[in-house]
């Protein structure tokens, strides 16, 4: 059954070979660079972001298996709603109805087919804040990140001459309060493929071995240590990483904290060589509406953004753009690195 919920990324942008110092989103060159006559998406990250998306707009991007189309965007006050079709292709496969009768195949995937499904975001970014936000539904922990993030990424670089640089190390001391007054139930780490020796007790063969899943729970007993010490292992420490993922002798992929906070419920997800993340589950068997989704998600913004270290204004989410700004394109430059070029300002 599939889950519904949403996933909160931080970004920061920065000159070039100076990672330390993270400029201002919504004043990238300084306060009086729009003044002097730049264009607002060469010193707004915001408006650079909604120029990239409503490049894609209507159109595929296709990157060897991977393809990408832009359904919807939508900006407003220091945000920007938007929907997003991921695809992927390169499989071939055969699908069966299980209630048919003879199970014969009904449909035959060659590898040019793409099974696409639409995925659903919001990018914060307050004007003085050094870090923005973007929250993706996720549809069973997947987000489709690993896809738009690397276009965002390369065309805001060719335009801006900036870097932008996503998941950024978290406020550390806001997340330890955040934590502080999360419950944490279960904890659950897993592996993809079998470890040789498990797989040879199960009498598994191995070219099946990477096939499998493997999954541990820690009992409730030890939750209240591990909690003293999460915090110490999200700093950016490759090696604390890896031995909050090495239990029992096994190292395993990610590690998932169930959390409950008020009454929402979050699944907190850490991985090896990722910062940590949060998932916020959405209660019920169906997809959510727009409305539903897009209400959860802006309830939240001010409390995570507390917690990541994001500054959100008071009516964030309201107020129109100006017309020249709603015309923002900023196309996507190929992977070779060509710059991308505006079109559509006044």
């Amino acid at each position: 059954m599939t889950k519904y919920g949403y996933k909160f990324y931080t970004f920061s942008v920065h000159k070039p070979r100076d990672n330390d110092a993270r400029l201002s989103l919504g004043e990238l060159r300084g306060e009086s660079a729009q003044a002097q006559g730049m264009s607002p998406s060469r010193t707004d990250a915001l408006i650079a972001l909604f120029g990239l998306l409503n490049g894609m707009l209507g159109r595929r991007v296709d990157e060897r298996t991977k393809h990408l189309t832009i359904q919807d965007v939508r900006p407003a006050g220091r945000s920007v709603r938007f929907k997003v079709d991921l695809g992927t292709s390169g499989v071939s496969s055969t699908f069966i109805d299980p209630a048919a009768a003879n199970a014969k195949p009904i449909f035959k995937r060659a590898e040019k087919h793409i099974e696409s499904n639409e995925r659903r975001g919001l990018i914060v970014a307050g004007t003085k804040s050094t870090v923005g936000m973007i929250a993706l539904e996720s549809w069973s922990n997947s987000t489709g990140s690993s896809q738009l993030m690397p276009l965002l990424k390369r065309g805001f670089s060719a335009h801006t001459g900036l870097v932008i640089d996503f998941d950024a190390v978290v406020h550390e001391q806001a997340l330890h309060a955040f934590l502080e007054e999360a419950q944490i139930g279960a904890i659950t780490l897993r592996r993809a493929g079998l470890p040789p020796d498990l797989a040879d007790q199960l009498e598994v063969r191995d070219k099946e071995a990477p096939l499998g899943r493997l999954e541990m729970k820690i009992s409730r007993g030890r939750i209240p240590e591990f909690k003293q010490r999460l915090t110490d292992k999200f700093r950016n420490d490759d090696q604390a990483r890896a031995q909050l993922l090495s239990v029992g002798g096994l190292d395993f992929d990610e590690v998932n904290v169930k959390m409950q906070v008020g009454d929402r419920s979050t699944t907190l997800s850490i991985a090896a060589e990722r910062m940590p993340s949060f998932v916020y589950q959405i209660p019920g068997r169906e997809a959510p509406s727009d409305e539903e989704f897009y209400s959860e998600v802006q309830q939240m913004v001010p409390e995570v953004a507390r917690a990541f270290g994001a500054i959100v204004g008071a009516g964030w989410e309201t107020g129109n753009w100006s017309s020249s700004s709603q015309k923002t394109v900023v196309d996507l430059p190929t992977q070779e690195g060509a710059r991308g070029e505006e079109s559509g300002e006044t």
